[in-house]
């Protein structure tokens, strides 16, 4: 029967037969040609040939996927379909806060971060920080290696470094050692800190945020006398005023914030109403854009404006009016509030609003307005009797800690022999005046724990690649209250290690292990030994637990001695703004505000933003 159509060799020993290949093995290789003629060499010849085709992919492998030999499972494990989706409770950490989240992975592999809707401070949405943080995941220019001046090292040899470390910390009690670390709200973080303070008593520790978000509870808690963290909801206000507040865009807790606000403005029966919201601007911002009444004014304006609101609606309050205490901080608001005599007309038609919903509004500043008028706004809600309702104040762990300029202080005066870094680049984000990278030298040796190989990295003696939070065990503080935990979708892609388990190491604790870290952590806060398991399993199964709260603290007691001293560092006033006084803006960028969320580098992300 004759043949038709093409044919196809079946294996290399087939095609070594055919006249073409042998034609080319006499020209290409003239020395070797003898061998194929002789059928053992031959053989031998053919394999030869078979690896530098597999490696050089002439044509044979070029455009096939790489296989590798896989076995199905010996017993399915639960719950678990080849190609379905599965979904997964966890939250992703910022400094502040957490974004309680449900990821969805398919094969192992996360490819989807929705709100937790189930999470008491969730919600089916995110925001873009949060669905860039997948990018995060997967980006090529995360720190690989384990890097000992600047060269690649084995992790086993890494690791026994920090072993000697801890050794030499543990017996000098951390003599001129200065750790460096960003903001967060982990209590497993703070309960390991305080283990290592008992180890080394003689350590330094500092804080640095790329993004300082700390004004309004830095300014709550000396208004208060103690060390708290300020929330609100917008759910329950019918009128809000925003003072230069993009909630809805570049503040944290944004995605919670907009759900908040958009249940008070809808409408389901002819009997409801709509929220009310005021705004105070030097810029359009998405906020502004959905405001009732907008006031654009000039950045400058700010503190006269707070100052006459803060003005009128004390002095309607009969309690604060009466309180001796509160003489002081009447007369500054009063004199400062001359400045916004032309704005008198919008500001008391708004305050009266306020006055009328006392107890149902609320009002907020933007976290990059200094304390002072933070002081104010608390002094404004208090007033109006919003605390309890639409503002709450728990309590937080008190701040031990330095700033950069501190540690910078420490390093001129050759205090610091060790410097240890966790997360922070400050070789980029210092202020140019501090010469960090100068200052920097004078310690003797530098370890890193860091996400990217960047500008602080050149000169570290030891870098750690550290762990993505969907590739870690840990947990978080929402502001809310809750707890929030955070567990692993994946194993870490290249062998980065989380913060709480490089501390641990650092210290020579015990247990090192993160998820027994945070399975230690969630039994001192939960304190029910008999139902243990139950509740931890719960607590991974819903990302959150009903009675891991911490409570909103009922009816705190106001200091107007302290809002007086408060605003002695209110901004002055300014002149007018003309052809001959201009004023700049500087505005958060974007990818800077992703800060808060350790997301300082997102290549996708930047190349949208600088698109647009």
């Amino acid at each position: 029967m004759a043949k038709s159509g093409l044919e196809y060799w079946r294996s290399l020993d087939e095609l070594a037969d055919t006249s073409e290949f042998r034609h080319w093995v006499e020209s290409e290789f003239p020395s070797a040609y003898e061998e194929t003629s002789d059928p053992v060499s031959r053989r031998h010849f053919v394999k030869i040939m078979s690896a530098s085709f597999l490696m050089a992919g002439v044509g044979l492998t070029g455009c096939r996927r790489p296989e590798s030999k896989i076995l199905p499972f010996s017993r399915m494990p639960e719950d678990y379909t080849h190609g379905s989706a599965q979904f997964f409770a966890t939250a992703m950490p910022t400094r502040s806060s957490a974004v309680p989240l449900l990821i969805k992975s398919v094969d192992g592999r996360p490819i989807k971060a929705e709100g937790n809707p189930d999470h008491p401070g969730g919600t089916r949405g995110t925001d873009i920080f949060a669905q860039a943080s997948l990018l995060n995941l997967f980006d090529p220019d995360r720190s690989q290696h384990i890097l000992a001046d600047g060269k690649k090292a084995l992790r086993l040899s890494a690791l026994d470094k920090l072993k000697v470390l801890a050794g030499t910390l543990k017996a000098e009690q951390g003599a001129g050692l200065a750790i460096l670390r960003e903001s967060s709200t982990s209590p497993s973080r703070h309960r390991i800190e305080s283990s290592l303070r008992e180890i080394w008593p003689q350590a330094k520790w500092y804080l640095d945020d790329t993004v300082d978000d700390s004004a309004v509870d830095r300014a709550a808690s000396s208004l208060y006398g103690s060390s708290l963290v300020t929330d609100y909801d917008f759910s329950k206000a019918k009128v809000v005023l925003s003072l230069d507040n993009d909630f809805m865009m570049l503040e944290p807790d944004s995605f919670r914030h907009i759900k908040g606000y958009a249940s008070a403005r809808r409408v389901l029966n002819p009997e409801d109403s709509m929220n009310r919201l005021y705004t105070v601007e030097s810029g359009m911002t998405v906020t502004g854009s959905n405001a009732d009444h907008r006031l654009k004014i000039a950045a400058g304006e700010v503190a006269g404006i707070v100052s006459r609101l803060a003005s009128y609606i004390a002095n309607k309050n009969v309690g604060v009016r009466g309180n001796t205490e509160a003489s002081g901080f009447l007369e500054k608001t009063k004199t400062a509030g001359n400045r916004a005599e032309n704005h008198s007309g919008w500001i008391e038609g708004c305050a009266d609003d306020l006055l009328e919903n006392a107890g149902a509004c609320l009002v907020v500043a933007g976290n990059h307005q200094p304390e002072s008028i933070h002081v104010l706004v608390h002094a404004i809600n208090e007033a109006l009797g919003n605390v309890g309702k639409t503002v709450t104040y728990r309590e937080a762990p008190e701040n031990e800690s330095g700033n950069l300029k501190d540690l910078v202080s420490s390093l001129k005066k050759d205090e610091v022999k060790t410097l240890v870094i966790l997360g922070a680049n400050p070789a980029y984000t210092a202020p140019v005046d501090l010469e960090w990278s100068k200052v920097q030298e004078s310690a003797e040796s530098i370890i890193r724990l860091a996400y990217y190989e960047d500008e602080t990295t050149a000169q570290c003696n030891w870098q750690f690649p550290q762990a993505h939070y969907l590739e870690s065990w840990g947990d978080a503080r929402t502001r809310q209250g809750s707890l929030a935990a955070v567990q692993p979708l994946i194993e870490p892609l290249f062998g980065g290690i989380t913060e709480l388990e490089f501390l641990a190491l650092l210290g020579g604790l015990e247990v090192s292990n993160p998820y027994e870290i945070v399975r230690e952590t969630f039994k001192s806060v939960i304190q029910e030994e008999d139902v243990f398991e139950n509740s931890w399993r719960s607590f991974l199964h819903n990302g959150f637990h009903e009675k891991a709260v911490a409570v909103a603290i009922e009816s705190p007691t106001f200091s107007w001695g302290n809002a007086s001293r408060g605003l002695n560092g209110l901004p002055a006033a300014e002149d007018a703004l003309s052809e001959e006084n201009l004023q700049v803006i500087f505005k958060r960028d974007l990818l800077i505000q992703g800060a808060i969320y350790g997301l300082e580098l997102i290549q996708g992300w930047r190349c949208i933003s600088q698109s647009q």
